[in-house]
C-alpha cells in the first residue's frame, strides 16, 4: 500500500468545516469564498483563535435551533479554554485580510489543524476497535 500524498501547491488555500455530528470537510478555499456562503447564513461572525487562525460561526445558529457543536468545541478549547460551545456548523480559515475577507489556510496549516482535530477533539467521536 502506498503512503498518502498530497498534490496541494504552496499557493493553494483551504478551510476546515466541522459539523455538530463530528463530520468534517476540508474545502479548497478560492478567492471568492466567504464564511457566510460556506455556512449558508446571513451573518458569519469571526472568533479569533490565534494571529493566523479564525473560526467562523453563524450568528443565528442557536436561534435557528441548530445543535451545539461539541466536536468543534474540542478543537476550540485547545486555543480558548473555558468557552461555551457554538451552535451549528463552524468553519476554520486563516485570519481576515484588511477588507475583512477570510484568507484560506495554507496546506501546512490545514494539515496541522486537521491533525489536532483528529488527535484531540474527535477522539470521543471515533469508533473504537472491539477487544
Amino acid at each position: 500500500m502506498s503512503p498518502i500524498t498530497t498534490t496541494a501547491s504552496d499557493d493553494q488555500r483551504f478551510a476546515l468545516i466541522i459539523q455538530p455530528s463530528g463530520m468534517f470537510r476540508l474545502l479548497t478555499w478560492i478567492p471568492v469564498s466567504t464564511p457566510r456562503h460556506v455556512l449558508c447564513c446571513d451573518i458569519a461572525r469571526p472568533v479569533d483563535l490565534t494571529t493566523a487562525l479564525t473560526m467562523w460561526v453563524c450568528e443565528d445558529a442557536a436561534a435557528l435551533g441548530e445543535k451545539p457543536n461539541t466536536a468543534a468545541y474540542g478543537l476550540l478549547s485547545l486555543y480558548l479554554p473555558n468557552q461555551l460551545p457554538y451552535f451549528g456548523d463552524v468553519v476554520f480559515t486563516g485570519i481576515p485580510d484588511a477588507e475583512g475577507n477570510a484568507r484560506g489556510l495554507s496546506p501546512d496549516q490545514a494539515v496541522a489543524l486537521l491533525g489536532l482535530y483528529l488527535e484531540h477533539a474527535a477522539t470521543g467521536l471515533m469508533p473504537r476497535p472491539r477487544t
